[in-house]
């Protein structure tokens, strides 16, 4: 598992920081050597951006662009899931754990392990 947080300044609205994050990620696992990839998100409209057509020409479009070729070109095999807020405590535990300066993580906090266990049990409910 890695993790990284950091201060964007000038982000237009929340899709634009998820694009980011999703971007960033995939960067990640991609210098890492992954082969294939499960791009996580909590927002609906992530999911919808990344695999239609109807933001193209908007301002976000050539983030979606680069992050649809990054998505194809460095992986054999991705998807996009939505999971529901309820199941994110995880990465909103990192997001406020490092929001204090940039941090990048190459092995699970401490504080991880009971979150992923909380978020899996929700997730079965």
């Amino acid at each position: 598992m890695k993790a990284r947080v950091g201060d964007k300044k000038f982000l237009m609205n929340p899709l634009h920081a998820e694009l980011l994050a999703c971007q960033a990620g995939v960067r990640m696992a991609a210098s890492m050597g992954l082969s294939r990839v499960i791009l996580e998100t909590d927002a609906t409209l992530v999911k919808a951006v990344v695999e239609g057509d109807e933001y193209r020409l908007s301002a976000w479009g050539g983030i979606i662009t680069q992050l649809r070729l990054l998505l194809m070109s460095e992986f054999s095999s991705f998807s996009i899931c939505v999971c529901p807020r309820l199941c994110n405590s995880v990465a909103d535990a990192l997001a406020a754990y490092g929001s204090c300066a940039l941090s990048m993580w190459d092995d699970v906090p401490l504080f991880v392990e009971g979150l992923v266990a909380s978020d899996s049990a929700a997730a079965n409910e």
